[in-house]
């Protein structure tokens, strides 16, 4: 623990690792000690907190070359200051010694930064963290809410560590799951694209959902706001052949997947002449485009890997319920899915760019499960439910 405001999160990550069955030392800065008081993290651990390296050589018994070191270093609130200095290797205080210790022996490392949010804007802060995932370090990002960059939710932390030491539990413990997320767009000329408003929130709500319940997850991201949970993988692309493409690369992958999510907005027409330089208005007084369907990505799945769980996503505009779910049943047909998702995205709260969504889920049997309005992570674990329960 470092010297953050963060640090009143201290005991109840330490408590709901405990509650999976953890032993946790903690290991405070003086900054950390003069923030929240050692005898509560004893108190909150059962553990006498480091506060101060001792002849006994306590970074090397606990996460140095010794038999009995720890599984993992979680640096939880790390500051700034902190991530900095375990990016150059700086050792001044018992954090930043057992950090650089166990990146030296190969301990598994997580870092959860906490700063206010025009800190993480700095090009420095960027590049330290950066350097950190470059060493193999776990960050687990901040949310930015109400304008302000807030320490992970416990859940999150808690993920990113089982998921560093090999400990899956839940619904879809040992499943493998790919989720297409965000939205594609295609190119016009180098500037300009065809697009929709797809934020990827959903998708990537979906894939924190999925890592929950004990997935391992990888996602092909297109454009969007959303950030990929911790301890999921990322797959970057623009267009709908280069999302084809990685999902086709990805499904033939040695050991392939068990289920697949199509939950991006993939675009639906591109430019049949994309013009390779800026096209000017000044030599025009208007532009016809010719447009030509993209593919579509989810329909060529079942056919080569029968095997998989197919979910197909699907949104609708002012429909009323029987044709948005006759909609749903026709497209889950034609895709030959396990289960679709199916919202209105005219419907208030339930459309692109926010944080909230609804709902209709319907497997094979042509029944509809309603999800009412709720968070978009709440509506994702409810997919994962879903998911689970027709997967037995």
């Amino acid at each position: 623990m470092s010297g953050s405001v963060a640090i009143a999160r201290a005991p109840e990550i330490a408590r709901a690792l405990m509650r999976e069955g953890a032993r946790v030392i903690p290991v405070m800065s003086e900054e950390a000690a003069a923030l929240l008081g050692p005898k509560l993290m004893h108190w909150s651990t059962g553990e006498e907190p480091i506060v101060r390296l001792t002849g006994h050589t306590e970074h090397v018994a606990l996460v140095g070359n010794a038999s009995s070191r720890a599984d993992l270093l979680l640096v939880a609130p790390a500051t700034a200051n902190t991530i900095g200095k375990i990016a150059v290797g700086i050792d001044d205080t018992p954090v930043t010694t057992f950090a650089t210790t166990a990146i030296g022996e190969g301990v598994p490392v997580v870092v959860v930064p906490a700063m206010h949010e025009p800190m993480y804007k700095h090009p420095a802060i960027g590049r330290n963290l950066a350097t950190l995932r470059e060493m193999g370090i776990t960050v687990v990002m901040p949310r930015v809410e109400e304008g302000k960059a807030k320490i992970s939710d416990t859940s999150e932390i808690i993920a990113a560590v089982q998921d560093r030491i090999g400990i899956a539990s839940g619904a879809l413990a040992g499943k493998s799951m790919l989720i297409t997320v965000g939205r594609t767009v295609e190119y016009l000329d180098p500037i300009r694209v065809i697009t929709n408003n797809s934020s990827g929130k959903m998708g990537m709500s979906l894939a924190q959902a999925a890592l929950e319940a004990g997935a391992e997850v990888t996602t092909v991201y297109g454009k969007g706001t959303a950030s990929a949970p911790a301890g999921a993988r990322v797959v970057n692309v623009d267009t709908a052949e280069q999302m084809q493409a990685a999902v086709d690369k990805e499904l033939s992958r040695p050991g392939g997947y068990d289920i697949v999510v199509a939950a991006a907005a993939v675009g639906d027409w591109k430019p049949v002449k994309e013009f390779h330089e800026k096209i000017s208005t000044h030599d025009r007084d208007r532009l016809i485009v010719e447009l030509e369907p993209t593919p579509k990505i989810i329909d060529g799945i079942r056919s080569r890997y029968p095997e998989i769980f197919l979910v197909a996503f699907r949104a609708q505009h002012d429909l009323s319920l029987k044709d948005l779910l006759n909609d749903a049943r026709k497209r889950a047909g034609k895709a030959d899915a396990d289960l679709i998702a199916v919202n209105d995205v005219s419907k208030p709260g339930a459309g692109f760019e926010t944080d909230t969504n609804e709902m209709y889920l319907i497997g094979r049997d042509g029944k509809e499960h309603h999800v009412p309005m709720a968070s978009k992570l709440e509506v994702g674990r409810a997919i994962v439910e879903a998911i689970s329960s027709c997967l037995g």
